[in-house]
């Protein structure tokens, strides 16, 4: 019987599916047939030393073909992907 569940296993239970992890970065994706977009939330490490976190839809860039649309998170799903950012950075430390 498993009392609590990894930040893995609550993103996913939100619908996000994790698309990669490596020690530099993770990614996770999630699909909305309402909207009809996939989000992609990305964690990467910086030169710096510091982690930075980003949403985005993968297929839609702004007008000017800079870059990506942004895609909000919720209060729960920031607070549940600073968590694994956090996670990451302290498992990078030792």
């Amino acid at each position: 019987m498993k009392f609590f569940k990894t930040v893995d296993e609550k993103l996913a239970d939100i619908g996000f599916v994790k698309l990669e992890e490596n020690r530099g970065h993770a990614q996770y994706g999630r699909k909305s047939m309402e909207y009809n977009y996939t989000q992609i939330v990305f964690i990467g490490h910086k030169k710096s030393g510091e982690y930075i976190l980003q949403s985005y839809d993968a297929n839609l860039t702004d007008q000017k073909k800079i870059g990506n649309t942004c895609v909000g998170l919720t209060a729960y799903e920031l607070k549940l992907f600073s968590k694994k950012m956090n996670q990451m950075e302290l498992n990078n430390r030792l």
